[in-house]
């Protein structure tokens, strides 16, 4: 019994044995491996979901960063400087041509409606339907109907048929770098690139693009590649998208914080926007080098400026030349580098064929094509080269004195129009061409135009120079000049705001003046041109007499007329007579500025050229506060209303007969006041009750120009606010405002007095205060004026031109027969003590005292 159990033992235990060592052996030798991967696949697991939240986190922000650039319109919220927005008002001077081109300058796209462009608009006949931005929450994008009538803007109305005085564009991008200025642009939708270039730039640079959704990793994998066997091949694993992603919204640091914020808006944007879209977006956008002082962006401008044709007449060889400049503009550039232009557009041309685009035997044949280069047309310079110089400058210090703004995120709303920039850059040049057959043996001659709005200060255009590429300085706001005679009117304004009237009369003869005790002045009238008899104040600013201002500036106060021109805004000229001849160095837009404050009701008003600005975050950084409703209220008063009128009063009778006549009835039914000066330079300032505009002409090395501001600076003047005036109607106006206390009366300009029937010549003027005398010149005069019982209280400056006793304090006196005028058989007995000037009077004993209640000296 135990042998059998012995035997059934032997027999069973090698079989648990071996049993136990096939089940329970084997997990002993691999547990640890098994256990490895079971935790590894967990820790993989849970690194990837942790992967993918983060992620996720990142990819929500750079969605909701491109969600929020699209709602706040993806083009405008771009770093630049902008320009103001255009307005279309009923009754513009715009056809239906001219508005196509003007919304495809503001990034308004034809048949087409998305967040990436500002808008859209469609042509009917006689009228263009304008889209906003579709926002995401709205199903339809609001709308405008614009109706056209002989070149006019006849209506505009909504969709829903409500009219509309006006309709405002979004603002056109001047420049996205400030160290680059840029051509005038067009935006393009999809189907504007001709395809011939849109395969040239799919095969070079991404030609994967409409099938990956953002990154391309096949194409990154190539790239590195293909350079790693070949370096000089240089290709780029960045899509289309990503290229895009990284000039309209990031800085080009290389750094990989950068490429991965670069990967996930190029995503994010994938999913938001149609590849059609995102296609005509980039060809818009890539820049493309320069030629001259131009900036070359978008495909469009490239295609002028190199080859002088529209985009859709590109041949094969100059889609691929385009398309080769892409990688790098500077060294591809077909005007400087044709060789290297090239060899790159025979690599456009390969990649072409292997993608079948093109035949071998058309990529052979533009393969041997020359590099033509259109000739560089200096005319077509940059948009406001001057203007954007002075807004950077203007911009960089506000940015210094705020600290932390980055610059390059920075978004610059500016107040130039630039339909008036480019009427003021026409006038500008085609006078100084005109002028320039003349002095073509004297150097170039020189010019500079600003015109401002008098009522907010809003600098609407700017040129600073005939030539942005020939000299940089901007005349307009750093060349300081003599004004000559367009600074007379601060000297009369002062007189005004001392009570004299502009019917006082001083005389126009050849006068020496004594001031300052022992000095002497003796101006003398342009060309030596006296009338010899007295004449009024009026006329003396009217007729731009020289001898008759310095007089009404010595008689009120050197020093007054000084604190007249620093409360102007103008720099405080020092008390010596001269200064009444604008012998103290200004600027155009010094001078457009205070001019401005006599369209303005005697209020002057900063000059700006930045609206608003505001870095990436939309923080503003720069804010003007425009008072809407009150505009003609704001500013510093600087003269009274009264006195503001009468001066325009005279300025508007300057263009009328004086010595600006020759822009008399420039535009129909318009008020017009405004100043000719000569110094050694020309000038002209001239405004209605909406615009002001400064001209300058002349030499930078102050050679002497010979001409007359009315010949010189007047032409230009003319033509840019006809034409301001044509474009923008609402600049112009019927009347200047006239104040409370203002009398228009009719007067005997040779006399000074109050015409009557027989009067031969008649002028209607501004007074403050009623005249008391008629004219006796021309009718036999009556025996009182006024009698003890008939008393009237007049004002001191008329009475004291008049002839009228009045009292020192002004109370009420009896009037008297005026006495008769000095003519100009006695002119010559007028001494240095003409009544009521500033002159020396000799002492007993000897010594000179200067005293300001001069006389007539009485005939022999």
């Amino acid at each position: 019994m135990a042998s059998e159990i012995s035997v059934v033992n032997n027999l069973l235990l090698p079989r648990s044995k071996y049993r136990t060592k096939k089940f329970v052996s084997v997990p002993r030798r691999f547990s640890r491996l098994i256990s490895f991967l079971r935790y590894a696949l967990f820790g993989v697991l849970l690194l990837s979901i942790l992967a993918s939240a983060v992620l996720f986190h990142f990819y929500r922000g750079y969605a909701q960063l491109v969600d929020e650039r699209l709602a706040s319109g993806y083009l405008v919220s771009r770093a630049g400087i902008y320009a103001a927005p255009r307005v279309l008002r009923v009754g513009d001077k715009v056809s239906q041509e001219r508005l196509v081109e003007l919304l495809r300058q503001a990034d308004y796209v034809q048949n087409k409606t998305s967040n990436v462009w500002n808008g859209s608009f469609a042509t009917e006949e006689s009228k263009i339907r304008i889209s906003s931005r579709q926002m995401n929450d709205v199903g339809t994008s609001p709308s405008v109907s614009v109706a056209f009538d002989k070149g006019r803007i006849a209506a505009l109305t909504t969709n829903d048929n409500v009219a509309l005085p006006s309709y405002a564009l979004e603002p056109q991008l001047l420049t996205n770098d400030s160290s680059m200025k840029t051509d005038t642009r067009a935006s393009l939708s999809y189907n504007d690139v001709p395809p011939v270039l849109t395969r040239a730039i799919l095969a070079i640079e991404d030609r994967r693009f409409f099938e990956h959704n953002g990154v391309d990793v096949q194409g990154i994998l190539r790239a590195l590649w293909n350079n790693a066997n070949d370096e000089r091949t240089g290709q780029g694993g960045s899509t289309i998208t990503q290229q895009l992603v990284k000039n309209t919204y990031l800085t080009p640091e290389r750094t990989f914080k950068r490429k991965f914020a670069e990967a996930m808006i190029a995503t994010s944007l994938e999913r938001r926007l149609s590849k059609e879209d995102i296609f005509a977006f980039y060809c818009n956008e890539i820049y493309l080098g320069t030629r001259g002082t131009v900036g070359v962006r978008g495909v469009a401008q490239a295609a002028r400026v190199f080859f002088g044709k529209d985009l859709k007449e590109l041949s094969l060889a100059e889609a691929a030349t385009i398309a080769g400049m892409i990688q790098s503009p500077g060294r591809h550039a077909p005007d400087r580098h044709p060789e290297n232009a090239q060899v790159r557009r025979s690599m456009v041309l390969d990649a072409m064929q292997r993608e079948n685009y093109i035949t071998s035997e058309e990529a052979a044949i533009a393969s041997h094509e020359p590099i033509r280069v259109a000739p560089h047309n200096v005319s077509d310079g940059a948009v406001a080269p001057y203007f954007i110089d002075y807004v950077n400058r203007i911009t960089e210090a506000k940015l210094q004195s705020q600290g932390g703004v980055d610059e390059s995120n920075t978004r610059v709303f500016t107040t130039i129009d630039l339909d008036l920039q480019q009427a003021a850059e026409a006038a500008l040049k085609n006078q100084l061409e005109r002028l320039g057959r003349v002095y073509k043996n004297r150097g170039e001659l020189q010019g500079a135009l600003v015109a401002v709005n008098p009522r907010t200060g809003e600098v609407l255009a700017m040129v600073g120079g005939r030539d942005y590429a020939a000299s940089q300085l901007n005349r307009a706001t750093d060349a300081r000049r003599q004004p000559g005679s367009i600074f007379k009117p601060f000297v009369y304004a002062t007189a005004l705001e001392a009570n004299q009237s502009p019917v006082a009369v001083y005389n126009d003869a050849p006068r020496e003046f004594a001031y300052d005790r022992t000095a002497r002045y003796r101006p003398a009238n342009y060309g030596d041109s006296y009338s010899m008899r007295n004449v009024t104040m009026r006329e003396g600013l009217v007729r731009s007499l020289n001898v008759v201002t310095v007089d009404v500036a010595i008689s009120t106060g050197l020093n007054a007329v000084a604190n007249t021109a620093e409360r102007f805004g103008l720099p405080r000229p020092a008390a010596y007579p001269s200064l009444a001849l604008g012998t103290t160095e200004t600027t155009p837009l010094e001078m457009a500025a205070a001019y401005a404050a006599f369209a303005n009701g005697g209020r002057r008003v900063k000059p700006f050229v930045v609206s608003h600005g505001a870095d990436a975050q939309g923080t503003s950084f720069i804010q003007e506060p425009l008072l809407e409703g009150a505009t003609a209220a704001r500013g510093e008063a600087v003269v009274r209303p009264t006195t503001a009128y009468m001066i325009t009063d005279m300025l508007a009778s300057v263009i009328d007969h004086g010595t600006a006549r020759a822009a008399r009835g420039f535009v129909k039914g318009v008020a017009v006041a405004g100043k000719t000066g000569t110094s050694r330079d020309g000038w002209f300032v001239g405004y209605t009750p909406n615009l002001v505009c400064a001209v300058w002409v002349g030499f930078d090395d102050n050679k002497q120009l010979g001409l007359t501001g009315a010949e010189s600076a007047l032409p230009v003047w003319t033509q840019f606010m006809s034409e301001a005036i044509g474009l923008r109607p609402e600049l112009g106006g019927a009347a200047f405002e006239r104040p409370a206390g203002v009398n228009i009366v009719e007067i005997d300009p040779e006399t000074g007095m109050r015409a009557t029937p027989d009067c031969t010549q008649r002028e209607r003027i501004a007074v403050t205060s009623v005249l008391p005398f008629d004219c006796y010149t021309h009718n036999a005069p009556s025996t009182l004026v006024a009698t003890v019982d008939n008393t009237e209280y007049y004002d001191a400056a008329v009475t004291r031109a008049s002839g009228a006793t009045i009292s020192a304090n002004g109370a009420r006196v009896t009037a008297q027969r005026p006495p008769a005028p000095i003519n100009s058989s006695n002119a010559s007995r007028v001494d240095a003590h003409s009544g009521g000037r500033t002159g020396i009077e000799k002492g007993e004993n000897g010594s000179s005292t200067l005293v300001n209640d001069l006389r007539v000296s009485e005939s022999p």
